[in-house]
């Protein structure tokens, strides 16, 4: 594997896909949902905490509620670093990769609280956050939305008091931590962002040609992270991560965000990782991505 060329480069990552049999399943998933409409969700029954070996659930209220499912390190100073992070629009199935991302890098790295949100309208089979959850065709990032995960966000600063905060998303929650970043300027040092449509306009007009479902060109009242971009303080350090073989969010989207975000002074890291497709959060490259954000804040690089 190549080394990142930091302040702004392209890695290739030498990874060796375990998913190339996805590239076709991943349209199809997309397919298949976008002549889904989505019910109004249900608010989530109460339920007790889980063990903290099994994540703790804590539930955010906004104008809605929100479950966040929190994972920390074996070891917590008074001011550990705190990972948030967001699903995609998971189409198909029930989002729950979230969790077991954020399991693994608190058990990964050291004096780290990981809290994997389900974003709302979403059920992971056992719970439900309140809100819609859209037809899963960019149509669910929208200005309330945003404001209820920055109001998790918010929580979790409150309650961990962290010295670092890191937001990490996947695909369509990618695009809505980008979003957080130049809504809510301030909210975090770095971002990890992964597969992501960060080029809302492009990436529509792209699934369209793909599918041919009206739903893609139909109006919509979410946030493109592209258009934020003038927001976010340059102080914010970005990691960016797309598989060389994802068909869903094409590597055209990831460069056009990188190039915006340092044409407004933003240090971005982009790496492509060879022979990967879209659904690529639990792949290895994807937390090692993590460790390199926490070891340049460490270092100030």
């Amino acid at each position: 594997m190549a080394d990142l060329v930091r302040g702004g480069g392209w890695r290739i990552s030498a990874t060796r896909s375990k998913t190339s049999r996805r590239l076709g399943c991943a349209i199809l998933f997309w397919t298949m949902a976008a002549g889904l409409s989505s019910a109004p969700a249900q608010s989530p029954p109460a339920s007790p905490e889980r063990p903290a070996a099994a994540g703790t659930t804590m539930w955010v209220t906004t104008t809605q509620r929100l479950k966040t499912r929190v994972y920390e390190s074996a070891d917590l100073s008074a001011h550990p670093i705190l990972v948030v992070i967001a699903h995609g629009d998971s189409p198909f199935a029930p989002p729950k990769y979230q969790y077991r991302f954020a399991a693994g890098a608190a058990a990964a790295i050291p004096d780290m609280v990981a809290a994997a949100i389900l974003r709302p309208g979403y059920s992971d089979g056992q719970d439900r956050s309140d809100g819609m959850r859209g037809d899963t065709t960019g149509d669910n990032y929208t200005p309330e939305v945003v404001e209820a995960v920055a109001t998790a966000v918010s929580e979790l600063k409150a309650r961990y008091h962290p010295r670092q905060v890191i937001l990490v998303g996947h695909s369509g929650g990618s695009a809505i931590m980008a979003d957080l970043l130049g809504s809510k300027a301030g909210i975090a040092d770095a971002a990890l962002l992964v597969s992501c449509p960060c080029d809302l306009a492009a990436w529509r007009k792209h699934m369209f040609a793909v599918q041919g479902a009206p739903n893609w060109e139909q109006p919509v009242n979410s946030l493109s992270p592209l258009a934020l971009v003038d927001d976010i303080p340059t102080s914010t350090r970005i990691w960016m991560l797309v598989g060389s073989e994802d068909p869903v969010t094409p590597q055209a989207l990831t460069a056009a965000y990188a190039e915006a975000l340092r044409n407004h002074h933003i240090a971005v890291n982009v790496t492509v990782a060879t022979g990967l497709a879209h659904d690529i959060l639990l792949e290895p490259v994807a937390l090692d991505q993590l460790k390199d954000v926490v070891a340049a804040l460490g270092t100030g690089r």
